[in-house]
């Protein structure tokens, strides 16, 4: 078969999935079976014979089997629990062939014909066929399309690999450690036994150990271990998720025996754990911070710099601007009419400065349109978006909605053909489908939204406009700084949302609280009891006990009646800055969900307005 006609054949045609079924045979089963369309059937547990008028083999040796309309084959001398899926689809071949064929008539007939595959990645195909068959099982509309993009991702790697067996390249056969270690890494958090997962693969429990034991020095399941508490480090890194949720996520719905299990293999439980990497993190986020070192050129810098001095000549000091700047955007290089990207899931490498950007994270449309790019798609912010700035508003309604930053839509974001996609932790579960979609970079939240933009400016070539607007924003927060302390009034103000029952207080590590405290000076409020996060729940009880002489308060469709009923109540009105009138209610979308410079250059307009003499 010349793999080139058939990768063009491929490439020309139009398909459409008829369905996806997932079948099991017993030993003592036999199946007989015309194929009523084209199909593909992928074997992914167990064992079997495949027999047809072409060839006769074990699933084993070639557990892709392709059989063109009106095939008949059987399927017999089964193992326990042989397993496997059945693709059924029409393609329809242009009426003009591509001009390019050397075989055309030989290249249409090989294209409808039966043949097997002996793939090497078959733990790639059997993740790629058991979410298409879930994907398929919806039954709706849009999951049908995003089941068609799976199963274009499905081609693509057995056309690969099939050319590569025709250039002699290809691996003759599969490790089972690494087929096993794949499949980990894809299922981990599924419960199985060591004796259910060698069945699954087809191999046996003996060698999976000794495989295991040559190459890592240990058993699967304490590979399995490794596995799952590192996903559950990348969480609790990450995400604000409790330990609860962490330990379902990563396969143990017992978070006792987790906690357990992971002060056993890390040494540390994992609420200390949690709490030792954030106050890592923030170390290694201030080696390259915010200097306002000048009134009118406030940029980010690396810690061991005091300032940034102009010296020499115009073009000699923004050289040295432009170098200081790269050093804090994580190695992030234009080479070779090619773009360098370091994100927190490794480097991706684009061909090109990305146009249609899409968005998981509402924090990232501000910041790009600061820098005068218009995502094609953006996520829905999950409170009310009524009263935002004109030039946040208007953009965002010529913006496809691509579901929420919790549950993006991925039929959505595939229909608008991106050619970038930036997600963050939020949707660390689905970073590898977005993969799939278009290249995509995850970045974190949590960072300072300066740094983001220079990143994004870096990727763009927009790195002067970061920069203006960056220094823009310094200038305005030294005038208000300038003035605060001119005032001689060391004010405490606390941001607070009611929320859940409770008020969430918002701590000086949390990202707009900072502009607060870091930003423009002000004075932490203390409280007994206050968590080492980014926020702590406390109870409308606990209120009076804040002495804060200022409160902002978040308030949105979410919480206002909660926020209404709270305003009646005692606790509230004996609570100081309520007594005093020093209450201010914000818009919350605005100041913790829009992240950027249009939207955070309000929010320091808003504390001005509230908290300086007229």
């Amino acid at each position: 078969m010349r793999m080139k006609d058939q990768m063009m054949l491929w490439d020309s045609a139009s398909f459409q999935i008829s369905d996806i079924r997932r079948r099991r045979l017993q030993p003592k089963e036999r199946l007989e079976y015309r194929a009523p369309a084209e199909l593909f059937l992928v074997s992914t547990a167990g064992k079997a014979r495949i027999e047809t008028e072409g060839f006769n083999l074990w699933s084993v040796d070639a557990s892709i089997v392709h059989l063109g309309k009106g095939a008949e084959f059987r399927i017999a001398e089964a193992t326990d629990n042989y397993e496997y899926f059945l693709i059924l689809y029409k393609a329809l071949l242009p009426d003009g062939l591509p001009k390019s064929l050397d075989q055309p008539q030989l290249a249409v007939r090989q294209f409808h014909s039966s043949y097997a595959i002996p793939v090497v990645m078959n733990a790639a195909y059997r993740k790629l066929v058991r979410e298409m068959e879930q994907i398929w099982g919806q039954e709706q509309a849009l999951t049908r399309l995003e089941a068609k993009q799976q199963f274009y991702a499905f081609v693509h790697l057995f056309l690969s690999e099939m050319e590569q067996l025709e250039a002699g390249r290809a691996v003759h056969d599969e490790d089972p450690v690494e087929s096993t270690v794949q499949y980990m890494e894809a299922h981990y958090a599924e419960p199985w036994t060591l004796a259910s997962l060698a069945e699954r693969l087809g191999t046996n429990t003996r060698r999976l150990q000794r495989g295991f034991n040559a190459r890592f020095g240990h058993s699967p399941l304490e590979h399995l271990i490794e596995i799952r508490l590192k996903r559950a480090k990348k969480l609790l890194e990450n995400s604000e998720l409790p330990i609860s949720n962490i330990a379902d996520e990563v396969g143990y719905p017992d978070s006792y025996y987790f906690s357990r299990l992971f002060k056993k293999y890390v040494g540390l439980p994992p609420s200390d754990y949690r709490v030792n990497r954030k106050n890592e993190q923030r170390m290694t986020d201030m080696n390259c911070r915010i200097s306002p070192a000048l009134p009118s050129h406030t940029i980010i810098v690396p810690t061991d710099w005091a300032r940034y001095d102009q010296r020499g000549s115009v073009l000699q000091d923004f050289q040295t601007l432009l170098t200081m700047t790269l050093m804090c955007t994580g190695g992030l290089a234009h080479v070779e009419g090619k773009v360098r990207v370091p994100h927190l899931r490794g480097v991706l490498e684009l061909e090109r400065i990305p146009e249609r950007i899409a968005v998981l994270d509402y924090q990232y449309v501000d910041q790009l349109l600061a820098l005068g790019v218009q995502p094609i798609g953006s996520v829905v912010c999950s409170v009310e978006v009524l009263g935002l700035p004109i030039d946040l508003a208007r953009p965002l309604k010529r913006m496809a909605h691509l579901g929420s930053k919790e549950v993006p839509d991925l039929s959505a974001i595939t229909a608008i053909e991106p050619d970038l996609i930036i997600c963050t932790g939020f949707q660390e579960h689905r970073f590898e489908e977005l993969s799939v979609i278009a290249p995509t970079i995850m970045l974190d939240r949590n960072e300072d939204w300066r740094q983001s933009l220079l990143r994004l400016g870096a990727l763009l070539d927009r790195q002067v406009r970061a920069l203006s607007v960056i220094d823009a924003y310094g200038a305005k927060l030294n005038t208000i700084r300038t003035r605060l302390q001119a005032a001689g009034d060391a004010q405490t103000v606390a941001l607070i949302r009611p929320r859940d029952g409770k008020i969430r207080l918002h701590s000086e590590k949390h990202r707009t609280a900072r502009l607060l405290y870091d930003d423009l000076g002000l004075s932490v409020p203390q409280l007994p009891g206050m968590s080492q996060g980014t926020s702590s729940m406390i109870p409308l009880e606990t209120l009076p006990e804040l002495k804060a002489d200022r409160l902002f308060v978040l308030t949105d469709d979410t919480n206002r009646e909660q926020t209404r009923m709270y305003l009646r109540s005692e606790a509230w009105n004996s609570t100081r800055a309520v007594r005093s009138g020093q209450v201010r209610h914000v818009h919350t979308a605005l100041w913790i969900g829009y992240y950027g410079p249009l939207g955070m250059n309000r929010v320091v307009d808003e504390i001005a307005a509230a908290i300086l003499p007229n």
